[in-house]
């Protein structure tokens, strides 16, 4: 027997050691290995004393031997459980820590109830027949605990969530660590963990974030203008939404009228990310989105104690920053080759239609392939512009600061966006729409073949080996930029020489 437990210690001793290296064994099998290491080393050292000193008295040398015989019998009841269930856990779901518990604490005093009765020669069962006042105080005491007990048999048998899963019950919200017999433990979304008593979880509502399905779906309510149509601030909203990179685009964002409210109109936007934890961060980037895109669409979100306040001096700022943007825009748009060819009065007639757009980190501005009848100048902040190779990955190509141009050909000719331009940082942009140029040529129709002649040997001058021919490559790419821009802006029927 003494060979047989010095054989366990060393094999129980070397598994803990191995898995304790690899590091990828649970925290409980490493805490049932010690405590069976105990069990044998305890058995072995009450077996020694028995064999080094034979002369301790008989009741002496029966507790020894009956403290050897128990440390042994829990050693190996132990190390079968453990043997049991990491079999099962290899080839099925691993079973849950109160079950393990129960069985090894229930199988453990079985064998010293055994052993009691062999070598004590005690009946327990009869004391505890006996023993019902015994039986009611711990009753009483252990109600609790008992309470709590019955409840983690409950939640284990349910199994309402598992380790892992994030869930909500009461105002406890965290993921699952374990379960255990009295409460289980879980780890919030700001790191601490806490345990909640099983009892408390059976009287509560348990919302499992993870089931059926692992996404999860957000609801923000944003409240706009009364002033604007619905299909117009969904349209918007949508579009917010489905830009932010850990929002699904499948199924694709809803936005809803919710109500009428005193301030506006308030939507619900309804919206999947890829789990629970991606949720504030989910909200952080749409929120964000949403308040870029309504300054876009100059949309206000409403605030009637700041609008009754200051309802004249709102007035004023707005005069103040129309006057800077009209400057701003004429200064900006001084910079465009084409556009310094157009007469003072079109100058100012593009600059008064011109708008400023802010953008936030990361917001794609415009995407390739898509159409487009807008261009763009760079008024603060950086842009960055990326192409897309057919079986490739995204490529960034260039970056724009302020001054610089980009969208022209789209809005002019018709072509599909030939890259995508995303905001850096915070950018402000000045956008001018084909309405504005459409006015400003319908006064000047002199002026097609002026935005014509410059467009192409702006482009032309982009190709080194072109840069210094002026004459047949000038021409054709002059005539056939001038046609398609008669073409988006109905000149077809003049004449050529207008």
């Amino acid at each position: 027997m003494l060979a047989l437990a010095a054989a366990l210690l060393l094999a129980v001793s070397l598994w803990r050691h191995l898995i304790l290296r690899r590091g990828t064994a649970s925290r409980d099998l490493v805490s049932d290995l010690a405590t069976q290491q105990w069990a044998f080393a305890l058995y072995l050292m009450a077996r020694l004393a028995l064999f080094a000193f034979p002369e301790l008295n008989s009741a002496m040398a029966h507790a020894l031997r009956f403290g050897s015989l128990l440390a042994g019998a829990f050693g190996v009841v132990r190390l079968l459980e453990t043997l049991l269930f990491a079999m099962r856990a290899r080839f099925h779901a691993p079973p849950s820590r109160i079950v393990r518990s129960l069985i090894a604490w229930g199988s453990t005093l079985v064998a010293a109830a055994f052993l009691v009765r062999i070598e004590y020669k005690v009946d327990l069962s009869s004391i505890f027949a006996t023993s019902a006042l015994l039986s009611v105080v711990l009753g009483f005491a252990l109600q609790e605990s008992l309470g709590n007990l019955f409840a983690g048999l409950t939640l284990s048998s349910e199994q309402p969530f598992e380790a892992g899963e994030w869930v909500s019950f009461g105002k406890f919200t965290g993921r699952v660590l374990d379960v255990g017999w009295r409460s289980t433990r879980l780890l919030t979304g700001d790191e601490d963990e806490i345990l909640v008593p099983n009892g408390l979880i059976s009287r509560e509502v348990v919302v499992n974030h993870m089931r059926p399905h692992p996404t999860d779906v957000v609801e923000l309510l944003v409240t706009v203008d009364m002033d604007v149509s619905p299909a117009r601030a969904k349209a918007v909203l949508r579009e917010a939404a489905g830009s932010c990179a850990l929002v699904l685009h499948s199924p694709a964002p809803i936005v809803q009228l919710a109500a009428f409210t005193d301030d506006g109109v308030s939507y619900r936007i309804k919206f999947r990310t890829e789990g629970f934890t991606a949720r504030s961060k989910a909200l952080d980037q749409v929120q964000e989105a949403v308040w870029y895109a309504l300054r876009r669409a100059a949309i206000d979100m409403p605030y009637p104690q700041t609008t009754v306040s200051y309802r004249e001096r709102a007035v004023e700022a707005e005069e103040r920053r129309r006057r800077e943007h009209l400057a701003e825009a004429e200064d900006l748009l001084g910079r465009i080759d084409f556009v310094r060819a157009f007469s003072l009065e079109a100058r100012q007639v593009l600059a008064a239609r011109a708008r400023f757009l802010e953008y936030g980190p990361g917001q794609a501005v415009v995407r390739q392939g898509e159409s487009g009848e807008t261009l763009y100048l760079v008024a603060r902040g950086e842009v960055a512009v990326g192409v897309h190779v057919e079986g490739g990955a995204d490529r960034e190509v260039a970056r724009l600061g302020r001054g610089a141009l980009f969208g022209e050909m789209s809005m002019l000719t018709g072509e599909p966006r030939t890259a995508t331009v995303t905001a850096l940082g915070e950018t402000a942009l000045l956008a001018l729409d084909r309405d504005a140029f459409e006015r400003v040529l319908s006064a000047e129709p002199d002026l097609l073949r002026t935005l014509a002649e410059t467009i192409a040997r702006r482009r032309l001058a982009l190709d080194a080996a072109r840069a210094e021919q002026q004459s047949p490559a000038m021409d054709e790419a002059s005539e056939n930029l001038l046609s398609r821009i008669r073409g988006i802006f109905g000149f077809q029927k003049r004449a050529t020489g207008t």
